[in-house]
């Protein structure tokens, strides 16, 4: 009687729980997911890029900042230096391979330079010669003149003593005087003046300022790889060729 009791009980229990829950089981109810919203028809997917900004302004929509376009690395090195700027000048070099690796070496470090061919002085002269004359058709009669009297000259092609004749060039200054005396003692009013000897060297030409970024190690390793190496400054204004 007992258990009679105790089943009946437990199949109320059961039956109470399966009215509560509609009769659909114990499984958890799905979770309801919201159908996502359909574009209007006709309409389709656009880039921010591709709106107008009038549109979305009128939409109330940011408008999106554009790109600032970038901005191309001014480059003044065939910028013509200004006739007060000094340059620098690292030389003489034997042969132009040499001047093109210390160029190479330079460029490495961001440094812009160039090869250049550099009229230097050298020796000073003695010019024993004859004040030119007004046309190059003088100045041939003149040297045929002095020529025929024995006296070794040419007529000057160029220079500041164009159409004027010239006796010879001397190293030594004590030469030249005595030249000027014998010439002078036949009555050729020769003059005598002192020049440089100028001669092309093949120099590195850095830009101005351009050395003040390299380090002193920079410069000693580059007198170990060239001993004979000079390193001077000169107005750039100087340097360009006429």
């Amino acid at each position: 009687m007992r258990w009679i009791v105790l089943v009946l009980f437990i199949a109320n229990i059961g039956l109470f729980a399966w009215f509560q829950t509609g009769g659909r089981g114990s499984a958890t109810p799905a979770a309801q997911v919201a159908p996502a919203p359909v574009a209007e028809s006709g309409s389709s997917i656009r880039l921010l890029s591709e709106i107008d900004p009038g549109e979305l302004q009128s939409r109330g929509d940011p408008v999106p900042a554009s790109p600032e376009p970038a901005r191309d690395i001014e480059d003044n090195s065939d910028a013509a230096a200004g006739p007060g700027e000094v340059c620098t000048l690292v030389g003489p070099f034997e042969e132009s391979f040499q001047g093109e690796d210390v160029i190479q070496r330079l460029r490495a470090l961001q440094v812009q330079a160039e090869l250049r061919d550099v009229e230097v002085e050298g020796q000073m002269r003695y010019w024993v010669y004859l004040e030119p004359l007004g046309s190059r058709r003088e100045a041939f009669n003149k040297l045929r003149e002095l020529q025929a009297a024995g006296v070794d000259s040419y007529v000057i092609p160029k220079g500041s003593l164009t159409h004027g004749i010239s006796f010879g060039i001397f190293s030594e200054p004590d030469r030249a005087k005595i030249l000027q005396e014998e010439l002078r003692a036949e009555g050729i009013d020769a003059q005598m003046r002192e020049e440089p000897q100028m001669y092309a060297e093949q120099w590195v030409v850095l830009a101005p300022g351009a050395a003040q970024d390299l380090a002193e190690d920079f410069w000693s390793q580059l007198q170990l790889d060239y001993p004979g190496l000079d390193r001077r400054q000169n107005l750039c204004a100087e340097l360009e060729p006429e």
